[in-house]
């Protein structure tokens, strides 16, 4: 990787500091009044620190910046978590655990515990937002709250991402968030639960 200027630094350390604070990055207006620069010299500091490898510029509007997998030992807000294959939003489907990369995030996100992210396969999570090819941030615990989306593995081979609620008699309901689609019913016997998500990333490459 090539090094940084030290004005290159400073604009990036300030990204990464507001994504930290904010939990989303900021426009380019906001670059340039921190610096008391033109938006032409912070568009010339972005594409440096794209060039060098830092962060991308996504299409989604004003607040586009991502910082990428290779920021680790360059931001010290950041935190990498293992992409641990595909799970599927839909039917459930067997969630292979093989490492498909990291997902660069706030330190502030994985505060405690023990984290992974999952690439997401499948539509019936899309009115809470999380669409096909997203990337959940997973926190690995084995019970979650009524209404809380997680990771669950139905007779220990099947996994889907759903909302769970507790039924009568033993049973779990494994709710879809959209209305296409119907709820699947099982024994608390043959539930475990992997983890709870906590946020949701949108990979545009």
């Amino acid at each position: 990787m090539e090094k940084l200027t030290k004005r290159q630094q400073a604009v990036f350390d300030w990204i990464a500091g507001f994504i930290h604070d904010h939990n989303m990055p900021p426009t380019v207006r906001e670059i340039g009044r921190a610096f008391k620069i033109a938006s032409s010299s912070v568009f010339d500091h972005l594409k440096a620190l794209e060039r060098k490898g830092l962060l991308k510029r996504g299409n989604l509007g004003p607040r586009s910046l991502e910082l990428t997998g290779s920021v680790q030992g360059k931001c010290r807000y950041c935190a990498s978590v293992p992409i641990l294959g595909r799970i599927a939003a839909g039917p459930p489907s067997f969630a292979t655990e093989n490492v498909e990369g990291t997902l660069t995030i706030s330190r502030r996100l994985i505060a405690s515990g023990k984290h992974f992210a999952l690439r997401i396969k499948g539509d019936s999570m899309i009115d809470a937002g999380i669409l096909d090819r997203d990337v959940v941030l997973v926190h690995v615990q084995p019970t979650v709250e009524d209404g809380e989306i997680a990771v669950c593995l139905i007779e220990g081979e099947e996994a889907t991402l759903k909302r769970v609620y507790r039924e009568k008699n033993g049973r779990v309901r494994l709710q879809p968030e959209n209305r296409r689609m119907k709820p699947i019913i099982v024994d608390a016997s043959d539930l475990t639960i992997q983890g709870k998500v906590l946020t949701v990333e949108r990979i545009l490459s």
